[in-house]
């Protein structure tokens, strides 16, 4: 996947199903608990700041069918990794798109990428309300 379709879909230059095209493929398992994920980075100088908005526009497409699980685990893989993707780290807004970010790249060790979890972290962004179960997760990881 290229790091510019992304920010393309979130300045609505490009449709979901174009970044759900690209994304198709970008993550290919290459052991028994390896995965590469394939991105090519955008080469413009400067940053672009992730918005709330932004991850409503990916729970919104996930929640409709357009992107699947892996979509939203290799974007958050991508935004993670980034040297374009920001967000702001000093602000409570700031604080919600960092969890849900890495909650949707940390899988193995937080919650599952599920549609009902989607709604979950959906909500978390807009309300500040994280209303996962942390019981669950403890079972999970035993």
């Amino acid at each position: 996947m290229r790091e510019q379709t992304l920010k393309d879909f979130f300045l609505d230059k490009v449709t979901i199903d174009t970044l759900s095209s690209e994304l198709k493929d970008s993550q290919k398992k290459t052991g028994f608990d390896t995965t590469t994920v394939y991105v090519s980075q955008i080469k413009e100088v400067g940053e672009f700041k992730i918005s709330i908005d932004h991850l409503i526009l990916l729970c919104d497409a996930a929640i409709e069918g357009k992107l699947t699980m892996t979509d939203l685990n290799t974007i958050a893989f991508v935004l993670i990794t980034s040297e374009h993707f920001t967000w702001d780290l000093e602000s409570n807004i700031g604080n919600r798109i960092d969890t849900v970010i890495y909650d949707w790249d940390n899988t193995e060790i937080g919650f599952d990428l599920t549609i009902e979890n989607v709604k979950l972290w959906k909500d978390y962004l807009l309300t500040g309300d994280y209303k996962f179960n942390f019981k669950t997760l403890k079972r999970k990881n035993r």
